[in-house]
């Protein structure tokens, strides 16, 4: 026999083994774990990938899994990670609320911290702020929120983001980007008029500082001057 053809032939069985191997019940999915989900439930996402059939770990089809999973808007992200025999970890990063833009009569878009609309209600899930100031007519589930005045939706985005970041999301009642030269905030019973969004993130993270430092703010009333730099910020109380 020709040394190369024996060669192939090797390779032919140790492929067609590794392949029955794969093949074999042993590598079913016997457990399922997932991560990640802070807000959608482990049921939901269960429900969503659909693994109810005895189905082997290297061939239940992740795109198809994937897909169902991410029909939940709050869901932006899936990874799978296989632990032989029969373990898959399912790893969902989420999306979250940032704010609630009023819509038709009372009615909230839910949307995060990039604009994309998550949910759309009549009530509110969470202490978010109210933003006001965006222009639009059209509105798609699960798409950023197409606006006509985009300066506007930048600087809410710029915003959302720190005050998520700065976890001051659910502290902030109101946000309004009407003027793109002044974003003003509302929190407790002060209005904060933060400027445009130069020295942004600073500002911020000079607002967290004060209310960590200042207890009195939540009992205060007036107007709280961002809008040239963090540090030149001026307090107006008013009666």
């Amino acid at each position: 026999m020709h040394p190369g053809f024996k060669v192939v032939l090797t390779i032919c069985l140790v492929t067609l083994t590794a392949v029955m191997s794969m093949l074999s019940p042993f590598f079913q999915i016997t457990e399922i774990i997932v991560r990640g989900n802070e807000q959608v439930t482990e049921d939901e996402i269960l429900s969503r990938a659909g693994l109810y059939r005895p189905t082997n770990i290297f061939l239940f089809g992740e795109n198809q899994v994937r897909r169902g999973i991410i029909g939940n808007l709050y869901i932006e992200s899936v990874d799978f990670q296989r632990n032989l025999p029969g373990t898959l970890t399912i790893t969902v990063q989420e999306r979250f609320v940032t704010g609630y833009v009023e819509y038709m009569e009372g009615r909230f878009l839910h949307i995060d911290e990039n604009g994309r609309v998550l949910s759309v209600s009549a009530s509110r899930s969470g202490d978010f702020p109210i933003i006001t100031g965006l222009s639009f007519s059209n509105v798609r589930l699960g798409e950023i929120l197409d606006v006509e005045n985009p300066e506007a939706f930048r600087n809410m985005v710029i915003y959302a983001q720190l005050l998520h970041a700065n976890g001051l999301s659910d502290v902030v009642t109101q946000l309004d980007v009407s003027d793109v030269q002044n974003t003003r905030m509302r929190l407790y019973s002060v209005d904060v008029h933060l400027g445009d969004t130069r020295h942004a993130a600073d500002k911020i993270a000079a607002l967290n500082s004060i209310i960590n430092t200042w207890p009195m703010i939540k009992e205060s009333r007036g107007i709280l001057y961002m809008r040239e730099r963090a540090q030149d910020y001026i307090f107006r109380h008013l009666t």
